[in-house]
Parts: C-alpha cells; structure tokens; sequence
C-alpha cells in the first residue's frame, strides 16, 4: 500500500524522520522539481507499508505526530505491473542533436536530416534522458568521421547504436559487465537495424577487446573509470579521442589525473547539469 503523507514544506525533514522511527523502511520525497508536484508551499512524504500492517502503522503516527501540524493522507494500492511500467509515461520521443531517441511504445515521423534512436531500456540504464548520456550523444553528434568505436559499459546500448547510426561506416565493440544489460542492448541493436556485423556485443574483460579505436566511450561512475584509466588508454588510436562521462563536475580532477599519468592529454570539459563530459587525447 502507498501512503502519501503531504505536509508543510518547512516540516518535512521532521515528518520524514517521524515516519522512518515508526516503522517506514523508507521515504521517497517529492516537491515542487519531482514529476509527482504537491500544492505550493507542501512536501508530498510517500512510504509503502505491507497492506495488513497499514492500520497499525497510521495510529502510531497518529500518536507519535502530537503537537506537528496533520498531514494530509492519501494511500492507494500499488502492483508490480504499474512499478514496472510507470515511469514509461515520462519517456516519450527527446532530441539530443541530431538524435531523437524514441521509446519502442511510440511512433515517431523523422524529419530530414535527424537519426531515430528506437530504444527499449528494459532492465539496463540508458535512457538518453539524464545529461552524462545527452553529452555523450552531443559528442557522437559533432564527430565527422570514425572507424572503429568501443562503448566502455554500454548499459542499454544506447550510445553505442547511436555511434553505429552516425558513423554507417564505422565497425565497434560494446561491452558491459552486466550479461543482462547485454541482453536488453541486443534488443535494442536488433530494432535499430544494427546487426552483430556492425557491433559486437559481450561481456569480455575490457584487456579481451581485440584492436584500437578512433572513438572510446564510457558512461561509468569515477570509482569505475579510475582503475581502467590504463587499459582504456591503451584502446584509443593514434588521433583519436577518450569520451568519459557520468562524472559529477566536484568528481572530475582524479579523473583527469588518472588518464594524465597513462599519456592522456585532456582536450575539452562540457558541463550539463552538474555533470562534466572530459574529452582526451
């Protein structure tokens, strides 16, 4: 059962913490910069209560909440069906550049000059909607001319099927430690028309992918990035570029450091949202 506990935006902290003593695992907020908006001025509290443990939970915050001011309460039941699908009503077709990425459930006219980007998430990040995958994109995007690519934790698959669409000539590797996020990418390639010929997909360790590349994508946390800085420099082409994204722009110096002492020579940051694109040579 969710119960949506919708209270004074001043309050919320102490009715968040009231909730968690009561026996809430948990509690999503949501406020006026979350999809779900409460009234002006309110902090919507959502927690989720196994149903026959709901009556029981409210009189105790009934009971511990004397003296705060009363929350406005709605529950409503919740299934796996509408926690698997829902968030699918706020992915609908997006442009980054040149690309338009479009949810399989949806269909879309291309105009002139602009690459679909057919995609399924499914069980693997990816969805171009957060800004280290836009700046990824916008990268692919500008590029003119590549041979080889590799895409460094290819999730969804998205970047990589972007590649394989911006560069026709162009053949790549994509990989990820996560045989499922492999799986849902395969998925992914097949509705773009991106075939095994175009892309080899695996699970291989990063020192297994065979060759050098023009192009080396990785949308990967620093804690990742760090400790592969040797390897993927060992990837990259004479001329060609290393493309790190999923950094936060306070996480960026270690990163950029890492990739110097390997031969690295940064070449440009892009910032979007507190995120940093780092482009290097």
């Amino acid at each position: 059962m969710e119960l949506k506990f919708e209270v004074p935006s001043e309050w919320a902290e102490a009715w968040a913490a009231l909730l968690v003593e009561e026996g809430a695992p948990g509690v999503e907020e949501r406020d006026a910069a979350t999809l779900d908006k409460p009234a002006a001025g309110r902090v919507g509290l959502v927690v989720w209560i196994a149903p026959d443990e709901v009556d029981a939970f409210l009189a105790r915050v009934k009971a511990a909440a004397a003296g705060m001011p009363e929350p406005d309460v709605a529950r409503r039941d919740r299934d796996e069906d509408e926690w698997r699908d829902a968030w699918k009503k706020h992915f609908t077709p997006r442009p980054v550049g040149r690309f338009v990425i479009v949810p399989s459930w949806e269909k879309y006219e291309p105009k002139p000059g602009e690459i679909v980007l057919d995609l399924d998430p499914g069980r693997a990040f990816g969805t171009g909607g957060h800004a280290t995958t836009r700046l990824c994109l916008r990268a692919i995007d500008e590029r003119e001319t590549c041979a080889r690519f590799l895409d460094a934790g290819c999730g969804s698959g998205i970047l990589a099927i972007a590649a394989a669409k911006r560069w026709p000539e162009a053949r790549g590797e994509a990989y990820d430690v996560d045989r499922e996020a492999i799986e849902v990418a395969l998925e992914n390639a097949e509705r773009n028309g991106v075939g095994p010929e175009r892309v080899r997909w695996s699970t291989d360790a990063l020192a297994q992918l065979r060759g050098e590349f023009d192009v080396i994508l990785a949308n990967i946390q620093p804690e990742v990035l760090i400790p592969i800085a040797e390897e993927l420099a060992a990837k990259r082409a004479a001329g060609g570029r290393i493309y790190l994204s999923g950094i936060l722009v306070e996480a960026a110096p270690p990163v950029i450091a890492a990739y110097e002492a390997v031969g690295c020579a940064l070449v440009e940051q892009r910032v979007e949202d507190g995120w940093v694109l780092l482009v290097l040579g």
